[in-house]
């Protein structure tokens, strides 16, 4: 891929990072947004196209191989899960960001986040080593102290999940396949 050198001063691309997520109705992300700022301010502040629940990643890479583009596709195609909703009840601060997060487990979206990890494994896509899956929704990015509390009104009715590429350094998320929840289908068993 050939990357326009950027003006001096300019954001500039350190890494492309591939993605399943799940994201936010366009509603839904801009009311998470309006709270985001009344929280955080605009430093550090995530643009509502952004936000996302990452279900699993891989690791980042220098180039965008189109293999790995099709084998996480290929991944995506494989994961059959039913809809499910997602409460986001919590704001959580560790000290560089603030994020929104479940209060409980929501077994749904754990299963959901198992079957897209077993189907990279058996497309032989590696997830990122040093990553491990705490479902949350970044708010923004800041230095301050770790806090957490209760809220409320945030989540949303969960009918797909995306893959994104991220290109890192320059805040840009292109979605590149959306799949939609369905109930995995019936096992067909035998009568003899």
């Amino acid at each position: 891929m050939d990357l326009i050198p950027p003006a001096p001063g300019a954001p500039s691309l350190t890494a492309h990072r591939f993605f399943f997520a799940l994201r936010p109705d366009p509603v839904t992300a801009r009311r998470t947004h309006a709270f985001a700022e009344s929280e955080c301010g605009q430093t550090g502040l995530l643009e509502p196209e952004r936000l996302h629940v990452t279900l699993a990643l891989t690791p980042d890479r220098t180039d965008a191989p189109t293999s790995l583009i099709d084998a996480l596709r290929r991944a995506g195609d494989t994961v059959r899960a039913a809809p499910f909703d997602l409460s986001l009840d919590r704001l959580s601060a560790g000290r560089h960001t603030i994020a929104l997060r479940p209060g409980r487990t929501v077994a749904p979206l754990m299963e959901l986040q198992a079957r897209i990890v077993a189907a990279m494994a058996a497309h032989d896509v590696a997830l990122r080593p040093d990553w491990a899956f705490s479902p949350h929704e970044t708010l923004c990015y800041r230095k301050g102290e770790p806090f957490s509390r209760p809220v409320t009104g945030f989540g949303w009715a969960v009918r797909d999940f995306v893959l994104i590429h991220s290109f890192v350094g320059l805040h840009r998320h292109d979605v590149i396949a959306r799949w939609p929840l369905r109930s995995p289908e019936p096992v067909q068993g035998s009568l003899f």
